[in-house]
Formats: C-alpha cells, sequence, structure tokens
C-alpha cells in the first residue's frame, strides 16, 4: 500500500512540478492549500492549519524550498514523529548585500534555516556548489546532491543566429542574471538576435534599450513558447552573479544550445567541458568566449551532457534511493 505524503511548496516551478510527477507515481501525495506572497493575518493562520492538518494525515512530508512553510512543517513533522525529507533551493542560504539578495540578508532567517535543516530527516541540495554554500552556514547536516533532471525533447531543431537569456528584468534580479553584461555584449554582434525570456519592469526595459536598442523582449511566455526560443537559438548565455543550479541553462542544454556562462556558483557544474566560462561581469571576455562559441559545435555535446548527467530518470531513481533508505531507517 502507498504511504500518503504531504508535498509543500509555494512555488510553481518546472524543476518543483517534476518533481511533484515523481513523487505521485509511488505515494498518495496530499497537498496543502497556501496563500501567496501576499498575506494577511488570517491567510497566515489559514495556512498554518493547513500544514498541520496536512502533517497529520500524511506518513512523511516532502518540502521544497527551506522556507517558513518547511520550518512550519518540519517542526509539526518532528512533534509528531513522522519523516521529513527538504531540497534547498538556494536562495535561502544565499547572502548578496550588494545586490539585495538571498534568504540570510534578513538575519531571523538564520534561526529557522537552522532548525529546519538540523530537524529534517534529509537534506538535499541541487548542485556541489549548494551542498558547500549550506554547510558554510550550518555545519552538522548530512546532505545528498540530488541535481535537477529534463526528459529531452526529441523535436527537431533548426539554429538560427539568435542567443538567448533567461532572466527577470526587474529590480535586483536583472543585476543577478547579468542583464547588463549580456546587453552591453550583445553591441558587438549585431548579426545576430539577443532575447531576454522573462517578465520585465518598464523602467529597467528603458534602462536595457537604452543601451541597445534591438534587444527583444519577450516578457513572461509560456513553457511552451520558451521551448520554441530555444529550439532556434544557437547559443545560450547565463551571465548571472550567482546560481545555485541554473535550470534555464540546463533547459537550453538540452535543446541544443551552446551554453556561454560565468563561473560563478554551480554554472560551470552544470555545463562541464561543452560550455564557454567567463568571469563574471567582464564584457570583453564573454565577447571572446561568444565569438570563439559561435564557430563550434559544442551545442550537440550540451545536449549529451543532458543526456548522460542530468535526465529525469536519473533524478528519480536517486530520489526515490534515498528516500526509501531514510524512510526505512
Amino acid at each position: 500500500m502507498k504511504k500518503k505524503l504531504l508535498f509543500v511548496s509555494a512555488y510553481n516551478s518546472s524543476f518543483v512540478k517534476n518533481d511533484l510527477e515523481i513523487l505521485k507515481k509511488h505515494y498518495i501525495v496530499i497537498i496543502p492549500n497556501l496563500v501567496g506572497k501576499k498575506k494577511s493575518f488570517y491567510d497566515l493562520l489559514y495556512s498554518f492549519f493547513s500544514i498541520l492538518w496536512g502533517v497529520l494525515r500524511s506518513d512523511i512530508v516532502f518540502c521544497w524550498f527551506a522556507d517558513f512553510k518547511a520550518y512550519l512543517t518540519v517542526s509539526f513533522a518532528n512533534l509528531l514523529g513522522k519523516k521529513s525529507f527538504v531540497i534547498v533551493g538556494g536562495y535561502e542560504v544565499a547572502n548578496l548585500p550588494k545586490i539585495n539578495y538571498g534568504g540570510l540578508l534578513n538575519k531571523n532567517n538564520l534561526k529557522r534555516l537552522k532548525y529546519t535543516l538540523l530537524k529534517a530527516t534529509k537534506v538535499f541540495a541541487v548542485s556541489e556548489f549548494s551542498k558547500i554554500e549550506i554547510t558554510d552556514v550550518i555545519l552538522g547536516i548530512d546532505i545528498k546532491v540530488l541535481h535537477h533532471g529534463l526528459d529531452l525533447s526529441e523535436n527537431k531543431l533548426q539554429k538560427e543566429n539568435i542567443v538567448v537569456t533567461i532572466g527577470n528584468a526587474v529590480k535586483d534580479i536583472y543585476k543577478l542574471k547579468g542583464l547588463e553584461i549580456y546587453v552591453n555584449v550583445s553591441l558587438k554582434f549585431p548579426e545576430f538576435t539577443f532575447i531576454i525570456i522573462g517578465k520585465y519592469d518598464d523602467e529597467i526595459k528603458r534602462k536595457i534599450m537604452k543601451i541597445n536598442s534591438k534587444i527583444t523582449f519577450t516578457g513572461q511566455i509560456s513553457q511552451d513558447e520558451v521551448y520554441t526560443w530555444l529550439k532556434k537559438a544557437k547559443m545560450y548565455c547565463q551571465l548571472s552573479m550567482r546560481e545555485s543550479f541554473g535550470f534555464a541553462l540546463l533547459e537550453a542544454m538540452s535543446f541544443g544550445c551552446i551554453p556561454v556562462v560565468t563561473n560563478c556558483g554551480a554554472l560551470p557544474e552544470v555545463v562541464g567541458e561543452t560550455g564557454f566560462i567567463v568571469s563574471c561581469d567582464d564584457v570583453e571576455e564573454t565577447v571572446n568566449a561568444i565569438r570563439i562559441a559561435m564557430n563550434s559545435d559544442n551545442g550537440s555535446e550540451a545536449r549529451k551532457r543532458v543526456k548522460d548527467n542530468f535526465s529525469l530518470q536519473k533524478r528519480e531513481l536517486l530520489l526515490l534511493k534515498e528516500m526509501k533508505r531514510t524512510d526505512e531507517t
């Protein structure tokens, strides 16, 4: 008989949905009703009791992101003697005051984070970089690295002179994602179309367009529309100041885009030998890397790397192996 599993995440990212679908195949999954970012006292109270009720009804709990909801979930599970699994996304242990990014900018979060991870039955990190970052903040945690996974699309790829980056052009985040560098680099390649996929603020868009008026903004689009761009793009740039993994990068690689990334966070870990790695905030180095990448066949190698190292099937096997091993002890 399948066990009941409480799945807690307030986010609807594609990688979260991937794990949800994996778990649904092996558990009876219970999903609590959680409020979004805008919360009243009654909203918080409702979430509190939704999580408590979910823990009471479940055999084990699973949290995507070590946020406040995970803190509540693990607390209840610990009190009731139930096993708990937590995946740290990365934002929770980030602290970049220069660009106002990271969960640890709020010192109150550290105490809750420590409790959540120390009391959880098993903690997962999305990369070796993230594992090191977590252990630098909190000692004494048994952490297993669990890379993201993807199933390769079998669609025919028709590459054009298109360069894509994915990142929201909104306050603070656009700096994190290296969009200013990306736009300055684009000036050197008038023969290529440079695309920014993601939400944008009008103010940030105007600022970017002043640098290069030919930049294309898609705005927030569906996953299918994102994939349409990636099928056509010859190259994908992720010029971030920090990435705990880089799931958009993995998606681009799965569509045979040649990756050009910074040496920040887990990006080199994802691309391996298939990508072109540059220093953060270095326009000249990035321009040179793109020139070399244009004449390479690294797109097919990048696609093969995803198939060999980051398949969704491999993630499923590792996740279930760790959960079963932990649940039986």
